[in-house]
């Protein structure tokens, strides 16, 4: 049985993180925002972790992961 998804204060952060450095940006062809596709991969991070007895613990980290994949790769940010 899955435990209960709890997504704290520290995933919004990492919402309105994304959001900013990503304010501008599109998904290719279109003018649908760039978080769009942040929160569709964050999405299906919670859902595949929460299914999985040994991540359920991990579960918000992971979908922080998910939510910041691009951020690196497609911003100014820098580790």
């Amino acid at each position: 049985m899955s435990k209960e998804v709890v997504l704290s204060k520290k995933f919004s952060d990492a919402v309105e993180f994304a959001r900013f450095h990503h304010e501008g940006h599109t998904r290719k062809g279109t003018t649908i925002p760039y978080l769009s596709h942040l929160l569709t991969v964050a999405g299906l991070a919670i859902e595949d972790a929460a299914a999985d007895p040994e991540l359920q613990d991990q579960v918000e980290d992971i979908a922080i992961a998910a939510l910041l994949h691009d951020v690196l790769e497609d911003t100014e940010v820098t580790a």
